[in-house]
């Protein structure tokens, strides 16, 4: 036989587990350390019908203690019963308000479906409490009393406005927190963005001595080279025009740049190497749509090029680096395919940073609008965005 004591810590871990534990363990006696609040609130987060089970059962049994002094006898089935039909008005009610929310439903259709609601209910009240229960021995009524529609409804009425009631203000306080954790999490993201591009911009001047300086030394130097080498000019002019892009677009922390500027960057990164590498890249760009529709964060496009450029074999003409962007008032599309590198994997450590910082850039401009998606095969790499403008039309002039 346990002693007293064994017994007693027993049931001290039983309530820690109710109230710190996770669920599954409910049932079994836990000797352990109680677990954090934070993994039952974790747990129910994941099992949200659980949760609402539990919360009814809590709230039947406190109806059932406190009919006890007011009624000589009181049948825990029968409370259990009218809190299935309790809960059935709250969350007929509870999704009713979401269906008016999402659909915006004007004011009058509303209230018709308010009532509309009240009265299946009553109906289906009805059938439970003088059909299903009567065959089960269960009488809710009194026999001897007739049964009158008007009070019937009367009776309902009243549970049928403080159970609604109760649906519709735990309704806009859940959509009270989900507006805050919202807000926050958009806080959160800002403040990820703005770290990132003070970093990026403090890393970009520490790569070099004096950006301006330097550009404006490639703007002599291509005038020195002119009397030299035209190709040679034409190709420090290039280099020029991607150092002022990327002084003032990213350096400067412009959020969106016009989509023709980025593809204006793009097309001189691809005759610059086409111009240092000459037949050893396999090269094939297509653009599709309107380049002067939208804007994109800076420097989007030339990450995802550069990334093959860097992981990619370029060299194999049967398997090009094939580059494609569509833009039209609906979207803006960019793929791009290329073989894989057989001595440089694409998962090393830092290898997808770049992608991973445009991702939450893109995120922060476009919300869930933009899609990122990369797929590796055996000897292929491919990568798509996909930002859907459908309810954004407005031309960058």
């Amino acid at each position: 036989m346990q002693s007293l004591d064994a017994i007693a810590a027993q049931g001290n871990n039983v309530l820690c587990t109710l109230f710190y534990g996770k669920w599954p363990n409910f049932f079994i006696l836990w000797n352990d350390e109680p677990k954090k609040p934070e993994d039952m609130a974790t747990f129910f987060r994941k099992h949200p019908l659980l949760f609402n089970f539990i919360c009814w059962i809590i709230y039947a049994q406190f109806v059932y203690i406190y009919n006890l002094p007011k009624i000589s006898y009181v049948d825990y089935s029968h409370i259990l019963f009218l809190c299935l039909l309790y809960s059935i008005i709250f969350y007929s009610n509870f999704f009713l308000l979401k269906f008016i929310e999402n659909r915006k439903i004007n004011i009058g259709i509303a209230i018709l479906l308010v009532i509309s609601t009240f009265f299946m209910l009553a109906a289906l009240g009805y059938v439970c409490i003088y059909g299903i229960l009567p065959l089960f021995g269960a009488k809710l009524y009194y026999e001897d009393v007739p049964f009158k529609l008007s009070l019937y409804l009367r009776n309902i009425l009243s549970p049928y406005i403080k159970y609604a009631s109760y649906a519709t203000i735990v309704y806009f306080i859940l959509k009270w927190f989900a507006n805050l954790a919202y807000k926050r999490r958009m806080e959160k993201a800002h403040y990820e963005m703005e770290r990132e591009k003070f970093e990026y911009e403090q890393a970009f001047l520490r790569a070099q001595v004096n950006p301006h300086f330097l550009h404006n030394s490639l703007n002599f130097i291509y005038t020195e080279a002119l009397a030299l080498s035209k190709s040679l000019a034409e190709s420090i002019y290039l280099l020029s025009m991607m150092m002022r892009y990327s002084l003032d677009n990213a350096v400067k922390g412009k959020q969106l740049v016009p989509v023709h500027k980025e593809l204006e960057y793009l097309e001189i990164y691809l005759e610059i190497n086409r111009r240092r590498f000459g037949k050893g890249k396999n090269i094939m760009f297509e653009f599709e749509g309107d380049r002067y529709l939208h804007s994109i964060p800076p420097l989007s496009f030339i990450t995802l090029v550069e990334n093959a450029f860097k992981y990619g074999d370029l060299s194999d003409p049967l398997y090009p680096l094939q580059i494609k962007i569509v833009v039209n008032r609906d979207k803006i599309y960019f793929y791009s395919s290329n073989k894989k590198r057989v001595s440089k994997a694409l998962d090393t450590p830092g290898s997808h940073t770049g992608l991973k910082n445009m991702e939450r850039r893109l995120k922060g401009a476009f919300k869930n609008k933009a899609r990122l998606s990369r797929m590796e095969e055996d000897e292929i790499y491919t990568v798509e965005l996909f930002i859907d403008l459908s309810a954004d039309t407005k031309e960058i002039l």
